[in-house]
């Protein structure tokens, strides 16, 4: 598999670079395995770390063998139970669950490499390749039986076949888009950036279309954005949701874990309908408030930082994201103009962070991790620049010195 996504790159120090790195990832993959309880990253159970949601995957996957699949409760995540059955089914280990997301990742590492080098250099993406596969907030949770990890690879996969689009692609985009909605709810937002970006383009070319045609397209891509609205607030219960605060389940005023209001907002008195008329309803009613919380959220899901976590640790983050985000918006001011596929990417990323604004900032940050390797695409050719200035810097100095 490291072959196929190699074969194209010419020089042999790539290929050494990107086996470096790739064996430092294992590296580390198997220091956390060995160690993880040592280095304060959690301990885990043979080999496995089971999440909050993990039991419920389990569980429910056996229902599934079982033929009991009437009490499904999360018929939005059905995919990520689909990909444990077989291990519950042979009576596997879970470990094994673990090792098979560990070669996704792979898999999905070296199709970052490929996405980056086309976008912009092949420094960028050995640099972007190096960035997905060592930043351990995002690796370790290759560890866990949760949906996260499965998630990221699965949309990296699909956006490399888009990006390297051929007509017999056709069908293995449309199972992994299928397969990315099936793990987790927000997957349904790549299916909308990909209409977006669809739409616009059918929008600069409507000279060709009848407006029959241009209607039936207009009514193809709005009824699933609206019915998914409508569904996932319903099944959120958003409106009532938000008084759970910005970062789910925490107070500011109090700085603990709050149970019940944590927000100013008079939430439970009005009966708001549980609907996107609703949502919509309240927003316009509460709408300077709303707006203020919106960005709190983005605020805290982009900087990864919580009220709760260490100096340090919060330190860490700062450091790491600030430079992380300058880097992106350098690329993005540079990026290549007008290619659909990295548009779709661009959608993505933005329709996540609202997603968030609308909704709220997860406890451990993780929601920020589901667009962190796009977001790496940009930010690898950013570095790439600072690191050549500074180069040329020095190496300006030396001639000025002799």
């Amino acid at each position: 598999m490291i072959d196929l996504f190699l074969k194209s790159t010419k020089y042999d120090n790539n290929k050494f670079y990107l086996l470096a790195i790739y064996f430092c990832w294992l590296a580390s993959l198997l220091m956390y395995f060995l160690f993880g309880e040592y280095i304060k990253a959690g301990a885990l159970e043979n080999g496995v770390k089971l999440g909050n949601d993990s039991e419920f995957y389990l569980r429910e996957a056996r229902n599934i063998l079982s033929g009991n699949i009437s009490i499904l409760q999360y018929k939005s995540k059905f995919g990520y139970l689909l990909f444990l059955i077989p291990f519950l089914y042979f009576d596997l280990s879970l470990f094994n669950v673990v090792l098979l997301q560990i070669f996704i990742t792979s898999i999905a590492a070296f199709c970052l490499y490929k996405i980056t080098k086309k976008y912009f250099c092949k420094s960028s993406g050995i640099i972007c390749f190096a960035l997905f596969l060592l930043y351990f907030p995002l690796q370790h949770r290759n560890f866990y039986i949760l949906t996260e990890i499965l998630f990221i690879d699965i949309s990296i996969i699909l956006t490399f076949f888009i990006v390297f689009f051929k007509k017999h692609y056709l069908p293995i985009i449309i199972i992994l888009l299928l397969f990315l909605i099936s793990i987790r709810p927000n997957g349904i937002l790549y299916f909308f950036s990909i209409s977006t970006c669809l739409f616009y383009f059918l929008i600069n070319y409507r000279k060709y279309l009848t407006l029959g045609i241009y209607l039936i397209l207009i009514f193809i891509i709005l009824f699933p954005v609206i019915n998914f609205l409508n569904a996932y607030l319903q099944d959120l219960n958003l409106i009532k949701s938000l008084d759970k605060g910005i970062i789910w389940g925490y107070s500011f005023e109090t700085g603990k874990i709050c149970k019940s209001s944590c927000l100013n907002v008079d939430l439970i008195n009005k009966n708001y309908p549980n609907s996107l008329l609703g949502f919509i309803q309240f927003i316009s009613i509460n709408f300077t408030e709303y707006l203020k919380i919106f960005f709190h959220k983005i605020f805290w899901m982009l900087l990864r930082i919580r009220p709760y976590y260490s100096d340090l640790h919060n330190l860490y983050l700062l450091i790491f994201n600030i430079a992380f985000y300058i880097s992106f918006v350098y690329a993005f001011i540079n990026k290549p103009k007008n290619l659909l596929s990295l548009n779709i990417i661009n959608f993505y990323i933005l329709f996540s962070i609202i997603l968030v604004g609308l909704t709220f900032a997860d406890w451990s940050g993780r929601f920020s991790l589901y667009i962190l390797p796009f977001i790496m695409i940009y930010s690898s050719y950013g570095i790439l620049i600072f690191i050549k200035k500074i180069l040329d810097m020095v190496n300006q100095k030396r001639k000025d010195t002799t």
